[in-house]
Parts: C-alpha cells; structure tokens; sequence
C-alpha cells in the first residue's frame, strides 16, 4: 500500500512572499456555470484569482491541491456555487495564492480541519507497456495548468502529473496515485471519440471511456489497488460572511 499525500504544507505552510492573506476579497453567488465544468473555473493572474461558479469544496481542492475523495465534511459543501475574486499586491506565484486563499476560506466560512487518513480502493496510473504517445513537455516551465473541456474530448497545458491526478479523480470517481515518476509539465489532447465508438460496453460506461483514452492517447494506464490516503476532514464550516 502507498499513501497519497496531500500537497506539502497541508495545514501550514512557509510563503516567501510578504503576506499570506489577500488585500481584498468578495464571495458572492455564482453569476452562471461554467459549461463542461463541473468545477467552475479557477484563473491566476498579476495578484488576481478569479473562481468562477465555485462551490466551497472546489475552492478546498484547489487551496490544498486535493481530490475530492481526500475531502471527508459535510454533503452540502458542494451544493453552492460562488463566484470569488480575490487580490494582492505584487506577484505571488500559484503556490502562494493557494497558501492566501486558505486563510480566506478560514476567515470567510469559519474553516476549520484536520488531517486524517483511510483505507480505499484506487487507480494507481502508470506509464502503459508501449510507453507514453501524445504527452508533450511544455514550453512553459511554471506558471498555472490549463485546461478546456468539451463534449467530444480536452485539451490540457502546462499539466504535472499532480495536476492530472487530481483533476482526473472526479471523473474517475475514485482516488488516483501517480506512479509515473515522470517529472515536469506536459500539454496533450485527450480525443474521446475513437473509444466511445469502438465498442457498445465502452459507450455505456464514461469511466472506461476515460481508461481507454487515457492509453489510447496518452500512453497512460490505469491499475486498481488498494490504498492508504491522507485525507482533510472538516471539524467546522459555515455560510460565507458578507462582503
């Protein structure tokens, strides 16, 4: 068994940059959703995070760099949706802004957590036999992943083998370990088209949909194992404070 462990810094976490909390900030309902987001849309720039059609258990995953299965409160903290702008003087990187937005999330819904661990079944990904195929080392060696879904596939840059963990746990509705040990950031298109197609058992089921892509494309493959996770577990959480 392996544990999957949260980003470094879990509930602390050393920050270069002068302040760990943001300047200014407002929470308000969500304006509109995000279409083929189930997670809204999070957006780094010049002291700026903008979180577009959030619920507050996105902005958790996004603030610790979670699955959402490593995420154990309540059902309800995934029911509203926000729209959240948030800013600071000067350039604090991507890491920096997740340290700022964990004290806002304190601050503004009263978060309160705790590390934790359980015993699940996961995927462990792994490079497939035939080695990887369109996974392309970014140009861009840091800065904020991208991403754009639609109904036929994805397109993703500047990825770490992080970030497509944790963002493809969702789908996969199960925690995902990377045991790639491939180091960097990668940009690729994941085209579902050739396997919803390929046989009637894959159009029924998205997730074998998501493990064939993931090798027919990526060179990426899936194993389910047992695993030991770390998780957050959530002692206390309210409604935003206003504005």
């Amino acid at each position: 068994m392996r544990l999957l462990f949260l980003a470094a810094g879990l509930l602390s976490a050393s920050c270069a940059f002068a302040q760990t909390n943001f300047d200014v900030a407002t929470v308000k309902p969500s304006s509109g959703a995000v279409q083929y987001e189930h997670d809204g849309e999070t957006t780094v720039s010049h002291g700026t995070l903008r979180m577009h059609d959030v619920t507050l258990l996105t902005s958790i995953k996004w603030a610790y760099q979670v699955q959402r299965v490593q995420i154990d409160g309540p059902e309800d903290i995934g029911h509203q949706h926000y729209d959240i702008i948030a800013k600071v003087d000067g350039e604090p990187t991507v890491e920096q802004m997740r340290v700022m937005l964990r004290q806002l999330l304190a601050e503004r819904f009263a978060l309160k957590l705790h590390p934790g661990t359980k015993e699940v079944n996961a995927y462990s990904l792994t490079i497939a036999p035939k080695g990887l195929k369109k996974l392309k080392a970014s140009i861009q060696k840091d800065g904020e992943a991208w991403h754009q879904n639609s109904s036929l596939g994805m397109v993703a840059k500047n990825f770490s083998m992080q970030d497509f963990v944790t963002y493809m746990s969702d789908p996969l509705d199960a925690p995902l370990v990377d045991k790639t040990n491939l180091p960097g950031r990668y940009d690729f298109d994941l085209d579902f088209r050739p396997y919803v197609d390929q046989a009637s058992d894959i159009h029924a089921d998205p997730k074998a949909v998501l493990k064939a892509a993931f090798e027919g494309e990526l060179g990426l493959r899936l194993v389910r194992e047992p695993s030991t996770i770390t998780t957050l577990v959530i002692d206390h959480v309210g409604p935003p404070t206003p504005n």
